[in-house]
């Protein structure tokens, strides 16, 4: 029988371990250190949940907030040279965790555009960026409209998933 606090943990990887998983992939390109930085950061927010406050920001930007520190803790580990460390205070940026949030979600989805094929990307940005409709992307990359339909179609897709198993997208 699972106690509270193992029920906690669990739920908090669930709910967010996927999304942090993909994040610390996209940082440290480490399957095994991304599982880590997961791991570390599940743990983490289990010992400091009491100091979760909702007001401040959702459970997954807070989530987010101790990845970066753990990611940054990991960085720094790994580095193989000494650096002198500052004693000036650390300066808040004034990013809230909503905008962490975001910022993480933007870079998920370059992430998520950047793997498509080039052939993909070219009219998927022609047409969400450019607002360009199928017949110019067609004359444009001199192909035919159904191709750019089809182009289309499964960049979308491949794009959704994607953005689905880093839980970006529901």
């Amino acid at each position: 029988m699972a106690t509270d606090a193992e029920a906690l943990a669990r739920a908090l990887y669930e709910s967010h371990g996927s999304a942090l998983e993909g994040w610390a992939y996209s940082r440290f390109a480490d399957r095994q250190m991304a599982e880590e930085v997961v791991q570390e950061t599940v743990l983490a927010a289990w010992r400091k949940y009491d100091q979760y406050d909702p007001v401040r920001g959702s459970e997954r930007a807070w989530m987010f907030g101790i990845a970066r520190n753990v990611a940054a803790t990991r960085h720094r580990r790994n580095e193989r040279h000494l650096r002198a460390v500052s004693t000036e205070p650390v300066v808040d940026t004034g990013i809230d965790d909503t905008e962490l949030a975001r910022i993480t979600e933007r870079s998920l989805i370059a992430d998520a555009i950047r793997s498509l094929s080039a052939d993909h990307r070219d009219v998927v940005s022609a047409a969400y960026w450019e607002g360009l409709s199928t017949k110019e992307i067609a004359a444009r990359f001199g192909i035919p409209d159904g191709t750019v339909k089809s182009r289309l179609h499964y960049a979308l897709r491949l794009l959704r998933t994607h953005l689905q198993e880093r839980a970006v997208l529901t």
